[in-house]
């Protein structure tokens, strides 16, 4: 469940001086506890204002790379246990792409910093075997430890059937998910449908899931951002297209940071041109808190979407232009609804994925 963070060499000089704190004593022990996402396991450094995050393979989706809501956020627990201060907002540009096996180091910087409020700056970058180093995503954020107790929501949350009402969200190539961080999403359908069985279905009306980590509640500013990185799914979706899409920006505004097991993403498709998406969602508690709202940029993969077919012949995958037929997403689509337990190899999936 949730851990405290309470290590002293977590606070830089400057914060320390600043509120007056003796050594030994963290910042976060005069401001109250600050969450931990035990998923991520982010590591100090000699460096107070300096993390590691390791790419393991459960941070990472299935087509090898970093999935955005593992860096988004460790971006915000880098910048918590930077300031001390709760994470209120996080913007996060996508650069490189991080790989299983990589160490994404954060460096946080602290551009302003007041009697209540901190904005901070968060850099991820990966160093390779011959030491270059390339920068992989960068998070603008701000922070503030002012007193709760005003809070009011404006909005109403829809009226859809608790989780355990709900289908289970069919996930396509099931076999290439073990150990990915699918297995530690619970996802239910409240309205609309997606990935496969929105296949030359475009989506008009709403789009909801309801959403858990197992043996983890959601609420902290880095399990919503954990959970809220789908909008890519939902303007696939929208669409009527094979799910596929990168992350250009990832925006997330906490609202009410009071864990729920489940949360309800109100999910809003906005718009497409030039191959981009946008789109916002709302992340709903279960008796109906407004948790938070995020919005996102993200390329949608339309190489995919030509209509073409694959043929196996020893062992070499060969493709040729459908002429005529059922388009190749409709053929997935029939070959893949209800199923979990596809029989593709990793380079075939990620072949779907790729742009020309």
């Amino acid at each position: 469940m949730t851990n405290v963070v309470q290590s002293a060499m977590r606070i830089p000089t400057t914060l320390r001086e600043r509120f007056g704190l003796p050594e030994g004593i963290a910042l976060c022990d005069r401001l109250g506890v600050l969450p931990t996402f035990d998923l991520l396991d982010l590591l100090p450094t000699d460096d107070p204002a300096r993390f590691r995050l390791a790419a393991t393979k459960a941070l990472c989706t299935p087509f090898g790379f970093l999935y955005g809501g593992s860096g988004i956020a460790a971006s915000i627990e880098a910048a918590e246990r930077t300031t001390g201060r709760p994470l209120q907002w996080i913007t996060t540009q996508f650069i490189g792409t991080p790989l299983p096996g990589d160490v994404v180091d954060l460096h946080v910087a602290l551009p302003a910093h007041g009697k209540a409020t901190t904005q901070s700056q968060v850099f991820g970058s990966v160093t390779n075997a011959d030491g270059e180093t390339r920068r992989v995503f960068t998070s603008l954020a701000a922070h503030t430890d002012r007193p709760s107790g005003d809070g009011e929501s404006f909005l109403q949350m829809p009226d859809v059937a608790p989780p355990d009402e709900c289908p289970s969200m069919s996930e396509p190539f099931a076999a290439a998910l073990a150990g990915t961080f699918f297995d530690h999403l619970e996802r239910r359908i409240a309205s609309g449908e997606f990935a496969i069985q929105a296949i030359d279905n475009p989506q008009t009306g709403p789009l909801r899931l309801w959403c858990r980590i197992p043996d983890h509640e959601i609420g902290s500013a880095a399990t919503q951002a954990f959970v809220a990185d789908i909008i890519p799914l939902a303007v696939c979706a929208a669409l009527g297209v094979m799910p596929g899409g990168t992350s250009l920006d990832n925006t997330v505004r906490i609202i009410d940071p009071e864990p729920s097991e489940w949360v309800l993403l109100d999910i809003h498709p906005e718009g497409f041109h030039r191959g981009v998406g946008h789109g916002s969602l709302e992340l709903w508690s279960q008796d109906g808190r407004l948790l938070g709202v995020a919005q996102q940029t993200c390329l949608i993969r339309t190489s995919h979407h030509t209509e073409v077919a694959f043929e196996a012949a020893d062992d070499v995958i060969v493709v040729r232009k459908v002429t005529t037929g059922a388009t190749r997403g409709r053929q997935m689509a029939d070959r893949l609804r209800g199923r979990g337990d596809v029989d593709m190899t990793t380079d075939q999936i990620l072949a779907l994925t790729r742009s020309d």
